[in-house]
């Protein structure tokens, strides 16, 4: 200091200038020596920007589907047809013509047969069921108690019916003397019917049947609410007499229906 001290003041200013800037050099070069040794450290937790180039024509990935189990059945809906089956040509089987199937929600139901197990229900087609109970009614008022032992019938259940009489009676031809084959039955178009007398229920469906009180009420009356009985004695059609058989012909479009068995009389 004292030999600065001894230095003209414009040599001094040099002087201290010319140390300060060398410092100034010195400690420059060591910082910037040190800041390469210890590189500057990035936050590894940067958000990064990814950018996924488009294709063209490509087919995008389907969304996956769940199947949600339901405790719902489905319905099934079934076309009801107005003819199940049809004949082809009016040519006889046995004697008996041929009757086209009708549908079965045109029925309405007459009463039941039988009890327990062996239970059933009858119907017929509606045009036929006031007249059904107008008769009944009537024939019940003189103490006559009239019962449908059978009504409308399909052509499946004509089946079964024909192949058991055929057990029974050991060949279709005599099996048509007392039940028609299928596809041939009056039954199939829901204007037909079997009566008995409730009072001799042992009489069902047998000959019997004609010397019962419901079947003298039958003859007498039956044509007064538009019933017939389709198998007399002696009919040309060749069918056996069954006097349990009755038809509904009260309807223009009741006697068209058995319109060719009509002209058989």
């Amino acid at each position: 200091m004292r030999f600065l001290s001894k230095l003209p003041y414009l040599t001094r200013i040099l002087v201290i200038a010319t140390v300060v800037a060398v410092g100034v050099v010195i400690c420059g070069t060591f910082a910037m020596r040190f800041s390469a040794s210890n590189p500057q450290v990035q936050a590894k937790n940067s958000p990064t920007k990814t950018t996924v180039a488009s294709q063209p024509n490509s087919i995008p990935a389907a969304l996956p589907t769940a199947i949600i189990p339901t405790n719902s059945t489905p319905i099934e809906v079934s076309k009801i047809t107005q003819v199940q089956k049809k004949p082809t040509s009016n040519q006889l089987a046995y004697g008996h013509f041929p009757y086209t199937q009708a549908n079965s929600n045109q029925m309405m139901l007459i009463g039941s047969y039988a009890t327990g197990a062996d239970q059933r229900f009858e119907s017929l087609n509606t045009e036929a069921v006031q007249a059904f109970m107008k008769m009944t009614y009537a024939a019940r008022e003189v103490g006559v108690w009239i019962i449908p032992v059978s009504g409308f019938r399909t052509i499946e259940q004509q089946e079964k019916l024909f192949q058991e009489q055929i057990k029974r009676r050991g060949s279709a031809k005599e099996a048509a003397k007392i039940s028609a084959p299928a596809g041939y039955s009056e039954h199939h178009t829901g204007f037909a019917l079997d009566l008995t007398d409730g009072k001799f229920p042992k009489k069902d469906i047998t000959f019997e049947f004609e010397n019962t009180d419901a079947y003298r009420w039958l003859t007498s009356h039956a044509k007064e609410f538009g019933f017939e009985l389709s198998f007399p004695r002696n009919n040309k059609q060749g069918v056996s007499f069954e006097p349990w058989h009755w038809r509904y012909v009260g309807s223009s479009d009741a006697a068209a229906v058995f319109a060719n068995a009509r002209n058989q009389r």
